[in-house]
């Protein structure tokens, strides 16, 4: 399960806390409290879905990128 964002070992469980104490609706907001998403960048689809469904622990995410 993939549970926080590795670079910066933010779990989705802390950043929840935050989401939900001051009302955040965006990554920006998010980042205001937070360091994640800026190495890798792998988290970022799932900190959207934390802010999405207030879940936070995942599947890990199949990244298909087809070459343009």
């Amino acid at each position: 399960m993939v549970d926080r964002c590795e670079c910066f070992e933010k779990t989705f469980a802390e950043m929840k806390m935050l989401i939900e104490k001051h009302n955040i609706k965006t990554l920006d907001e998010l980042r205001k409290y937070f360091i994640f998403g800026e190495n890798c960048r792998t988290c970022l689809p799932y900190v959207e879905l934390v802010l999405n469904t207030g879940k936070t622990e995942f599947e890990p995410i199949n990244f298909n990128y087809e070459s343009q």
